[in-house]
């Protein structure tokens, strides 16, 4: 059922459409506010409020704006999600090649192909054991709050507040070496708006959400440790640090 953006309020309908091209905007009557402005705005300007974690962008992407599903994940959000895991891939590649050691050199010797898939393997344990570690301890933690808790949304909430990891694209465009600290804030900027949204979609505070990603990030501290320990290659050791 539609929500409104501002106080997430149930509506009956978001607009009502006179003709084609032609709508008027609903009013949610229990704020008294328009239920969805971002249904007439562009992705701009949605981009833009993702940026500063607003609240109702991510009540219009998470309720309004994805069809229902009972199972699985948005086809798009789904691609969005692989994009974000060759992100990271090209990160730890990019920085372990700008910050190769000689303890290092065993790790570049191999063929490049083996190097991609050795570190395309490492980014998506790293994805599936922290969206593994969130809903785990949402389920542990809510699972009787609500009759039913879709836990695809918990995962679909995850991929699009990551979406920081794109302004890693500025590394392209720019020199890295000027832009030494800009993983640091993006990391940054990804986490606030993983507490930001799911806070969103579950209604709590930023506290206990924040407690729930905590956990996500422990375990995939964990499993880093793990496949470290596992393969015992110390560039690795470079990799998990970014």
């Amino acid at each position: 059922m539609p929500t409104c953006v501002e106080c997430g309020a149930a509506v009956s309908s978001l607009y009502t459409e006179y003709s084609k091209g032609n709508i008027r905007l609903t009013y949610c009557e229990h704020c008294k506010k328009l239920a969805d402005k971002y249904v007439e705005h562009d992705f701009v300007i949605i981009f833009v409020d993702m940026i500063l974690h607003k609240k109702p962008v991510y009540r219009h992407l998470l309720f309004n704006r994805l069809p229902y599903r009972d199972l699985g994940i948005d086809p798009n959000v789904f691609k969005l999600g692989v994009l974000l895991i060759l992100f990271d891939v090209y990160i730890k590649w990019f920085r372990l090649e700008q910050e190769a050691t000689v303890a290092d050199a065993d790790f570049a010797q191999h063929a490049l192909v083996l190097q991609y898939l050795f570190i395309l393997f490492l980014c998506i344990i790293e994805f599936l054991s922290f969206h593994f570690g969130v809903r785990l301890i949402v389920s542990l933690w809510y699972g009787g709050r609500y009759a039913i808790l879709k836990y695809n949304y918990i995962t679909t909430t995850l991929i699009i507040s990551s979406f920081g990891k794109m302004l890693l694209i500025l590394m392209v465009i720019w020199d890295y070496t000027g832009l030494e600290y800009s993983w640091h804030l993006v990391n940054l900027i990804v986490l606030t708006s993983n507490i930001e949204a799911l806070s969103v979609f579950l209604d709590t505070g930023y506290l206990s959400t924040g407690f729930i990603i905590a956990f996500g990030i422990m375990c995939r501290i964990l499993m880093q440790v793990a496949f470290i320990g596992i393969t015992g290659d110390s560039a690795l050791v470079t990799m998990t640090s970014m």
